[in-house]
């Protein structure tokens, strides 16, 4: 089914990008989820990133409405909103990817037909069960939802008298709606740590290590250029614990060879960045150490990679791609794409699993100190570019907590039974 609505990035001359949601088959924007980013979000100073993020769940909205037959507008005039079977399927909507839901089509549209049910029909659906996205998105697109229908309501509230015959009925089927969208939120996995985002452990760090040097066969990397720029890549995202944006924001100007520092600086909204989706940095600015090896890794890529192309010359940026252009957040996924497809016993890698890892090691490292647990939770947040009260910190500092009570328990059952050889 060809797209319907697409959600485009304006770069305004001031650097600033605002992403729009547009219907693809006339380019122009829809006019109420643009007032609503316009008065509720961007208002706020809220990031593109944050904008975006609201636009693709008012999207998938739209395309509910549009299966469905629904005009929120006139139901609302009328003292209506959504009805109980109609807020169920919206949830479950929500929790599919967006290829999915563009797939399903207009059920009521002309000439469609529901195919009668078989058993053999119903079992090549059983086989077929579409994945659903992960909880806390589905929670994320429910509540930008339930906030711009309540928006809505209250726009249309605003312009009614006070004896209106329908402002009764909208406002109470609105606290309905809104009710009903927030119960339905799934509850957040605080409970569940089994599926928590893993390190590397030392040995699969090891196998990295060898999978990316530039000279192993194992690399996935085709060209001079990418093996180092990619093994550097690494490097730094192990190394340093940054982000994707904070990495790819770095500007060759903010790396300080004779110090041997790096400045990760937040720079929204740049002019000077040339890429539509500029890559932002959400924690804090800060400096933060490179050793010997780093610091002149990073140098030779300049001098001995990045200069030899032109292009390179026409921006700060320290990463590039093939061609000088600076390396855009889709460059650098396909990097790690890259990095998965090779046949081996390493785990699934990307950069935020390498973040991860780093807050590993550093666990480990503060272990082998005896570092004061609160000492430790701020070196971590100054690391991080986190706020020392944020509580993120903790995150890590109870996975490890965790992993030692794990350790502590075995113990607990090693002395508490004779090995089974000995028993006979």
């Amino acid at each position: 089914m060809a797209e319907r609505y697409t959600v485009r990035t304006a770069v305004f001359a001031s650097g600033e990008r605002l992403p729009i949601l547009v219907n693809v088959s006339t380019g122009v924007p829809l006019f109420d989820p643009t007032v609503f980013t316009l008065s509720q979000i961007r208002a706020r100073n809220r990031a593109s990133a944050t904008i975006e993020v609201v636009l693709r769940a008012l999207m998938v909205l739209q395309l509910f409405c549009d299966q469905h037959q629904i005009d929120l507008t006139e139901r609302m005039r009328a003292g209506r909103l959504l009805e109980l079977g109609e807020l169920d399927a919206l949830v479950r909507l929500c929790r599919l990817p967006t290829s999915a839901i563009v797939a399903r089509g207009d059920p009521n549209r002309t000439g469609f037909r529901r195919a009668p049910v078989t058993l053999e029909g119903y079992r090549a659906r059983a086989k077929n069960v579409i994945e659903e996205v992960d909880s806390d998105f589905a929670g994320v697109r429910i509540r930008y939802i339930r906030n711009f229908i309540e928006w809505l309501a209250d726009r249309l509230l605003l312009t009614m008298d006070v004896q209106h015959p329908m402002r009764a009925a909208l406002l109470d089927v609105k606290r309905l709606v809104v009710s009903g969208l927030t119960t339905r939120i799934p509850s957040a996995k605080a409970r569940n740590n089994a599926q928590s985002r893993k390190a590397l452990d030392e040995s699969a760090q090891a196998r990295l290590w060898n999978i990316i040097d530039v000279r192993s066969t194992e690399n996935p990397w085709e060209g001079r250029h990418a093996k180092v720029r990619n093994e550097l890549i690494v490097r730094w995202f192990l190394g340093l614990g940054i982000r994707r944006g904070e990495l790819l924001g770095v500007r060759v100007s903010d790396v300080n060879i004779r110090t041997r520092e790096v400045f990760i600086a937040r720079r929204a909204d740049d002019s000077g960045d040339p890429r539509p989706y500029q890559p932002n940095t959400k924690t804090h600015d800060r400096t933060l150490p490179l050793n010997n090896d780093l610091a002149q890794r990073t140098l030779q890529y300049i001098v001995g990679e990045r200069r030899r192309y032109p292009a390179a010359r026409k921006h700060p940026f320290l990463f590039v791609a093939n061609g000088g252009a600076p390396l855009s957040l889709r460059g650098l996924n396909e990097i790690f794409v890259a990095l998965r497809k090779v046949r081996s016993d390493l785990p699934v890698v990307h950069p935020h699993i390498l973040r991860h890892t780093n807050n590993y090691n550093f666990s480990n490292l503060a272990d082998e100190r005896g570092m004061d647990p609160e000492i430790e939770k701020k070196i971590r947040s100054q690391m991080m570019g986190w706020s020392e009260t944020s509580g993120t910190a903790e995150r890590y500092t109870r996975r490890e907590t965790e992993r030692k009570a794990r350790d502590a328990s075995l113990q607990l059952q090693d002395r508490m039974v004779k090995p089974i050889n000995e028993q006979e």
